[in-house]
């Protein structure tokens, strides 16, 4: 078999992931997706996930890694809070498994921090050759994992919090090793978990210097599409090319040549698709380590279609979230100190963080309400 593999003639049908190149043993399958990008307080979060999974017997790629791991993984949260049926963490669109602040039984992040921290400790395990040790798992740990940090912001610092805060520890365990025996027994390895955290002066100063909010989240894919291409783009010593970068689309675009092309400088970018629910394209490149080539998929709803999309959407919103707890824990002290007063927590978003400025009006600076409200 020879020329682009297209995913619709893959599991995963209409879900229209795209991997360039010949038959090979396996392919790297990468998901990229965002939270964060429309509220008014808080961090933008870009996930970034990295799984390599076998092909199949006649070389094509095996795109539908709920499929492949369907003995750990599946798409729906067990009800209360709990694992499902047989006991596998839920992998899906992050909005799915955020349960309301109002649910008073459980945990609102319970399905979200479960995932993540299973996902994280399989992978660690099997990277280090035996059980990941999680007994100093904390917030601050979680971004080490993957590779980012708090920003810089006053509001953002103070003690570690505990992890996991909303799951037993014991049924986690049993869980991530549930995980590890189906990634084992398919073939899947998880390489790279990661996240880009944005914080508002960041955020500001990007859309501000760079023609709107847009340039924020781009800034963000291009560090992952950077990240994935240097380390999983080369194309094989047989001729085969086994990338394909998966990456949920946003708002109405649907030309992303030029955004490649600025990403990455030197490489060829062709269109193989550009319409309402999704933009595919073929990006290569001579370097003198060799032939670097993948196909490139940005997608509407691609976490509803690509477990490594759904994953990095769980890790953006959860970054998020713990970010935003460390934000209340912060103004909540203050006004407490500066104004005798209790700010209701807020999630950060237009409404209720538009609430949450009328309530903190009596606390905040000048200067520190124009450091915390993002550009609209």
């Amino acid at each position: 078999m020879t020329g682009p593999l297209d995913c619709e003639r893959g599991p995963l049908g209409a879900g229209g992931c795209y991997v360039e190149g010949v038959s090979a043993s396996s392919y790297i399958l990468a998901g990229i997706d965002e939270a964060g990008y429309g509220p008014l307080l808080g961090p933008l979060c870009v996930g970034l996930t990295v799984f390599e999974a076998p092909a199949a017997s006649d070389g094509a790629a095996q795109l539908d890694l709920w499929k492949l791991l369907e003995t750990g993984v599946c798409r729906e949260a067990g009800r209360g809070g709990r694992h499902d049926a047989r006991g596998r963490i839920a992998v899906a669109d992050s909005k799915q498994l955020k349960l309301s602040s109002s649910v008073k039984t459980t945990h609102p992040l319970v399905h979200l921090e479960r995932g993540v921290l299973a996902m994280v400790m399989a992978m660690r395990a099997a990277a280090e050759g035996g059980e990941s040790d999680a007994a100093a798992m904390t917030d601050d740990w979680l971004l080490e994992q993957l590779g980012t940090e708090w920003p810089g912001a006053n509001w953002y610092q103070g003690d570690a919090v505990a992890m996991p805060f909303a799951n037993d520890e014991g049924l986690l365990r049993i869980a991530t090793a549930q995980l590890r025996r189906a990634m084992s027994g398919a073939g899947v390895a998880l390489h790279a978990m990661r996240c880009r955290v944005v914080g508002e002066r960041e955020f500001n100063k990007l859309a501000r210097e760079q023609g709107g909010k847009a340039a924020t989240t781009g800034a963000a894919l291009r560090e992952h599409l950077q990240y994935v291409w240097e380390r999983w783009g080369l194309v094989a010593t047989d001729g085969s090319g086994r990338l394909g970068i998966a990456c949920d689309r946003q708002g109405g675009r649907a030309m992303y040549k030029e955004f490649l092309e600025s990403c990455l400088p030197g490489a060829t970018v062709s269109i193989v698709e550009e319409s309402e629910t999704r933009s595919r394209y073929v990006v290569e490149e001579e370097t003198a380590d060799g032939r670097r080539r993948a196909g490139v998929s940005f997608l509407v709803e691609g976490e509803q279609g690509h477990l490594p999309i759904a994953l990095a959407s769980m890790i953006a919103k959860l970054v998020r979230e713990l970010a935003m707890a460390r934000f209340n824990r912060a103004w909540g002290e203050e006004a407490r100190k500066r104004a005798g007063i209790e700010l209701k927590p807020t999630a950060g978003y237009a409404t209720d963080g538009g609430r949450w400025l009328h309530d903190a009006r009596e606390v905040l600076t000048k200067a520190e309400r124009e450091a915390l409200v993002r550009v609209v």
